[in-house]
């Protein structure tokens, strides 16, 4: 047999056993070296501080109810509570370095904080079973692994998120500033009733 018909044969067992030849095993290599370089991204990231922080806080605010309980405690509750969300949007604008993605978080957070304002208490219990952090974590996990719905989804949305977060921010404004007005009228009357009591027993009892 010539040399050629060797060199054919050669090629003709390749492509029966499915040895990648030529031009496809150029491609093979490149995609291996993306999906390496994605799995190094994804390992690089799951074992950085900043995500151990959010896993951690994940853990406490919400599986062990730490944000829900907080919210029990007048201002500084709702304030640290907020202020668990914001190593979820670093993680998201800086390490992942996800516009989309930060957006998704922050409406998230914003849906949680003014659920968690109404009054009475009832955005206190509510906030036992919105777990913000929970989704927010799932989001962030799901999209750094390259599961194509969650990617797709996040992105087709940016924009209508990017509105409703701009729509949240005024209503959460207007909420809280009619919740401050409340507070400041209900402490005021509760001073004007207590002091009108005491003058009340004073006189009484002079």
């Amino acid at each position: 047999m010539m040399k050629g018909d060797n060199y054919l044969g050669n090629i003709s067992s390749n492509e029966q056993s499915g040895v990648p030849t030529g031009k496809g095993q150029s491609l093979n290599s490149k995609e291996d070296a993306r999906r390496q370089r994605r799995e190094k991204r994804i390992r690089d990231l799951k074992e950085s501080r900043s995500f151990w922080l959010i896993s951690t806080i994940t853990k406490w605010a919400d599986k062990y109810f730490l944000d829900a309980l907080l919210g029990f405690v007048p201002s500084v509750g709702d304030l640290v509570s907020s202020a668990f969300g914001l190593p979820f949007i670093y993680v998201s604008l800086v390490k992942v370095k996800s516009i989309p993605l930060t957006l998704a978080i922050i409406y998230n957070y914003l849906v949680d904080i003014l659920l968690g304002s109404i009054p009475f208490f009832i955005g206190d219990v509510i906030d036992f079973f919105c777990k913000a952090h929970v989704k927010n974590l799932d989001l962030i996990t799901r999209y750094v692994e390259g599961d194509k719905k969650t990617i797709r989804q996040v992105r087709s949305k940016a924009l209508l998120t990017a509105i409703l977060i701009i729509l949240l921010s005024v209503i959460i404004y207007f909420v809280f500033s009619l919740l401050i007005g409340v507070t400041e009228w209900t402490w005021s009357l509760i001073v004007a009733m207590f002091n009108w009591l005491s003058a009340f027993l004073t006189g009484s009892y002079s």
